[in-house]
């Protein structure tokens, strides 16, 4: 692997960090367009809510609790990992599901802000 990058710790915990600001954004935004009245468009949400009996912000808690837990370890994987390759898919995963989460958290807020000013 001469010449090859070699993925450093520093990378993961920049790469969780901005995982977990773009997770704290989408639940923060959730929560901020449930209390104005819109609704939640995840279907597994709202299917996990009424089987359970559980109100929606409590299964978004959970679900993100799961999925934090899920990433961590994919992450400590990555951290704990000799192979350079494992470790730079295990990156680009997270690097993407954080993109994912800083789309959904854009959406959201446009919907908030296309109801404030209608």
């Amino acid at each position: 692997m001469k010449g090859e990058a070699a993925v450093s710790f520093s990378s993961f915990m920049i790469v969780f960090a901005h995982f977990v600001a773009f997770n704290i954004f989408d639940l923060s935004s959730t929560i901020l367009a449930l209390k104005l009245g819109l609704s939640e468009a995840n279907f597994a949400l709202n299917y996990l809510s009424s089987t359970f009996g559980l109100a929606l912000s409590d299964v978004i808690m959970l679900v993100k609790s799961v999925f934090f837990i899920g990433v961590g370890s994919l992450i400590l994987l990555g951290v704990i990992s000799k192979n350079q390759s494992m470790k730079k898919s295990i990156l680009v995963t997270t690097i993407l599901f954080g993109a994912i989460f800083a789309l959904v958290s854009v959406n959201n807020f446009l919907s908030i802000y296309y109801l404030i000013s209608a």
